[in-house]
């Protein structure tokens, strides 16, 4: 999604702000890259991850730090008269600007009564990419899912884009799969940001996606009887599959998957684990930046780790990428394809997203001409 890339522009900015070349920049350039980068880490929250809204922003912001690299200058009293050190200047300052407005705006505008998830459909784009990449890792969950007669709990973790969605969407694709659990529940709780938002929404939420009454969902009902409800309907199921894509935080109450309640199902200590049956042939994917959160949420011997792809993968699938772009084999090059690949870092998603650019390119010089 475009936020994955956002962040991934935005943690680049602030590795880059870490690096000793950020000090051999003009006091300037200096001084107006330590602003954004304030705006970053003193609004954790917001920034963490960046809305979609910024994204051509943190391009922007991208683009000028390369320009800041080539036209790098020792310090020296003439460094103020450089003409592309003045347009660098304006373009942070530019940039600082509009980031500082995109947070003044939402942070106005905010809705307290807005819906919990803006994302929280199965997701339908088709960026899986025709390389062995995630077999083992696809193995590996077939093989705990196929064999699953009481509970499971997976978590798929590492760092944004390097594919963890797309993994657990080719898991569900898996036919062994697709024959033991008739109809999976595919939650995003991508857009919840703190501890204290990991609440009973959620089951809320899940029981919505499995045609519970609206009118009742609306009467706010006890948590009791949302957790007994959601409890219920998952046994009706029996071999229930839920995705959980996208999990920040944990709390008291969102924790250990695994727990089951020794005490017969007393409820006076509400847990969302007690609305999963243990019993049935039951799972659930957990996907997640924090292997700190899928650890306490499914245990350490349940975590696969992706981590960014080698150069061979990431190029393949870069040549994919170009190739779904309806261009023609001569227009996909080395060249893009080494340009595509350099600018990743290993990471699958704005592999995917750079190849989109490069074709828009290719189609407006082609259009041009």
């Amino acid at each position: 999604m475009a936020s994955d890339t956002a962040e991934i522009l935005k943690e680049n900015f602030l590795e880059f702000c870490q690096d000793n070349e950020f000090m051999n920049l003009s006091p300037t350039i200096t001084s107006l890259l330590k602003e954004i980068e304030n705006e970053f880490t003193d609004n954790t929250r917001f920034w963490s991850p960046p809305p979609v809204e910024c994204l051509s922003h943190l391009y922007q912001l991208d683009h000028a730090i390369a320009e800041c690299r080539a036209n790098k200058k020792t310090l020296s009293l003439f460094s103020r008269l450089d003409t592309v050190e003045r347009i660098n200047e304006r373009l942070l300052n530019t940039i600082k600007t509009k980031l500082q407005e995109v947070r003044n705006s939402k942070e106005n505008n905010a809705n307290p009564t807005s819906p919990l998830f803006s994302s929280c459909r199965y997701p339908t784009r088709d960026d899986a990419p025709k390389l062995p990449v995630f077999d083992g890792e696809i193995q590996n969950i077939v093989k705990w899912l196929e064999f699953n007669d009481g509970f499971k709990a997976i978590g798929v973790h590492g760092m944004c884009g390097t594919g963890k969605t797309t993994l657990a969407k080719m898991v569900l694709s898996d036919q062994r799969v697709r024959d033991k659990y008739k109809k999976p529940i595919w939650v995003c709780l991508y857009d919840l940001k703190s501890e204290e938002e990991m609440d009973i929404r959620i089951v809320k939420e899940m029981l919505a996606l499995l045609d519970d009454d609206p009118d009742l969902l609306a009467e706010e009902p006890e948590d009791k009887w949302l957790v007994k409800n959601l409890l219920d309907k998952l046994m009706d199921q029996k071999k229930y599959l839920i995705v959980l894509d996208g999990v920040w935080h944990c709390n008291e109450w969102f924790n250990d998957l695994l727990y089951v309640d020794e005490n017969g199902g007393d409820t006076s200590k509400l847990l969302f684990s007690q609305a999963l049956p243990k019993d049935t042939g039951g799972a659930v994917i957990v996907t997640s930046r924090q292997k700190e959160v899928t650890t306490k949420l499914v245990h350490e011997e349940n975590l696969i780790h992706l981590k960014p792809w080698d150069d061979d993968n990431l190029k393949e699938f870069v040549k994919q990428c170009l190739a779904r772009q309806d261009k023609s084999p001569v227009e996909i090059t080395e060249e893009n394809i080494e340009c595509v690949a350099y600018h990743c870092h290993g990471i699958p998603f704005v592999a995917a997203t750079l190849s989109r650019w490069i074709a828009e390119q290719i189609t407006k010089k082609s259009d041009s001409n």
